[in-house]
């Protein structure tokens, strides 16, 4: 299969007008196999699914991360596997191949997937914009560049990649796609994918490191640590219990013990949900172990519910079943297209930036109370602050938690629309490095105008102690309060109008 891997050279363009023409580029990569790798096949269908008019096939592509693979196993093999690999380019535009040096200024650029010459696991380094319809629903984007022919190119997406079944399993492939988004975010330094194999400690893990059969968590964190992020992990049968405010809906209740086939708390413990969500807020994925199986959480979609709580459908990149997939039952996961059945959702992993101490649920219950008393305190000068109290009366109040840089922050705040008295306060605030903050959501105006939804925030230094995190500053509706390190804390007052949530994606 490999006599002419390496041709033609430099490139083959491919013009994807009609079925006939995604099925010749199916069968390219599915000779010598029962069928294509399903990953494969997903990735093709995301880049159809964004409008790709145009492929352009980069042979004998030296990519950074299969090189690394190949010297760490695949040179020391019996058989002969190239050192190349191929690269396919997806474009909304139709282009010519004398247009390939020099593309036209709307060329619409889709990403890239990196074909790998392997019989299993052949979609390495994958960057592809996610489909329109789900894109809205992806948290945790990421910007990756290009180079094209001497051109410099650009896409905005979630990393993926497949394992290999021999160097890497589902659990390396998982990291790797956390670690890269790190990496993009400018959070971390780069690793090659052979790293996360061939830097396993072997005395934490229960077989040999190479050929793996798999990592164990204590493999997991400690990778995340030594990669620059160090991961926040949770086992779901042992989440808690959490400080919870008193408006707050009670810590679910385990099945009866007769129901012996949903004991697990996956199948029962929707905390893990808000859990995942928060770190999604924040623009980072999630690492998710289900059983033997290792995947990655980049997204979710909100749903409203009258009465309950929302209803979230998660997005996910299995490397065994491609990226953007969508899981709208979390607690009871299928996989629409097989019916194959998950195991419960057993371990979260959260691969933070280094200076992001706290975690976030203290900081959420903390966030809550200090917004309800500061409603009630500022009530009797500033009407409008006592919405929240109100709010919370008719239950409709949300909050909504997520981290991030304070440089980002800050920003951010005259595109969010903060009233003016807010914005020049916060930019001259000092701010630790990391902020966590915690927003007052009124849910009707979630639904009707999610652009003015947010009526106030408490900011923590994400370094304090989770016993008791730090605000940094208090905000509700007319009324807001500083509290500078070192300094007196102070308060003023300003117009109590709502504004845009600073989370990643809508609220």
């Amino acid at each position: 299969m490999y006599g002419d891997w390496e041709k033609p050279d430099p490139a083959e363009l491919r013009i994807m007008g009609k079925q006939e023409d995604w099925d010749a580029l199916v069968a390219k990569y599915a000779e010598g196999r029962d069928a294509l790798p399903r990953p494969l096949r997903r990735c093709l269908e995301v880049a159809r699914a964004g409008g790709a008019s145009t492929v352009v096939i980069e042979t004998r592509y030296l990519d950074p991360d299969y090189r690394s693979e190949h010297r760490a196993f695949h040179s020391q093999s019996f058989a002969s596997v190239p050192d190349t690999t191929h690269r396919l380019h997806f474009f909304k535009a139709v282009l010519t191949q004398d247009q390939l040096w020099q593309l036209p200024d709307y060329h619409g650029y889709l990403g890239y997937v990196v074909i790998r010459p392997y019989e299993f696991g052949p979609v390495g380094r994958t960057m592809l914009a996610p489909p329109p319809g789900l894109a809205p629903s992806i948290r945790t984007l990421v910007t990756d560049h290009v180079n094209f022919f001497g051109q410099d190119l650009a896409v905005t997406g979630v990393p993926f990649m497949q394992q290999d079944t021999q160097l890497s399993r589902c659990a390396h492939a998982a990291a790797w796609m956390c670690h890269y988004a790190g990496y993009l975010r400018g959070d971390t330094a780069r690793q090659a994918t052979s790293e996360f194999a061939v830097s396993a400690d072997s005395s934490l893990g229960t077989s040999r490191v190479v050929p793996s059969e798999g990592m164990t968590d204590r493999q997991l964190l400690d990778l995340f640590r030594r990669f620059g992020l160090p991961a926040v992990f949770y086992r779901v049968d042992n989440l808690g219990p959490f400080p919870r405010l008193e408006w707050q809906p009670p810590d679910p209740t385990p099945p009866p013990k007769k129901d012996i086939a949903h004991q697990h708390p996956g199948h029962w413990d929707w905390r893990l949900i808000p859990i995942i969500c928060r770190y999604l807020n924040s623009g980072y994925p999630v690492l998710v172990g289900a059983g033997e199986h290792a995947f990655v959480i980049c997204g979710y979609t909100r749903t409203r519910r009258e009465g309950d709580r929302d209803w979230i459908t998660f997005i996910r990149h299995d490397d065994q079943g491609g990226p953007y997939l969508q899981v709208d039952r979390p607690l009871e996961d299928v996989d629409p297209e097989t019916g194959h059945v998950y195991s419960p959702w057993e371990m979260i992993f959260a691969p933070l930036p280094a200076k992001l101490w706290l975690t976030p649920e203290p900081v959420e219950t903390t966030g809550g109370r200090l917004l309800r008393g500061l409603s009630n305190y500022a009530a009797d000068r500033v009407p409008e602050a006592a919405e929240i109290e109100t709010l919370i009366g008719k239950q409709r109040l949300a909050l909504r938690t997520y981290a991030c840089r304070a440089n980002d922050y800050k920003a951010g705040l005259i595109r969010r629309r903060l009233p003016t008295e807010l914005v020049r306060e916060y930019r001259l605030a000092r701010l630790s490095r990391f902020v966590w903050v915690v927003e007052a959501i009124d849910r009707d105006r979630r639904q009707s105008n999610p652009d003015a939804c947010v009526l106030g925030e408490a900011i923590f230094d994400a370094t304090s102690n989770e016993r008791s995190p730090r605000p940094m500053a208090l905000h509700v509706p007319g009324f807001a309060a500083l509290f500078p390190v070192g300094s007196k804390a102070y308060s003023f007052r300003c117009v109590p109008d709502g504004y845009q949530s600073g989370a990643s994606g809508t609220p």
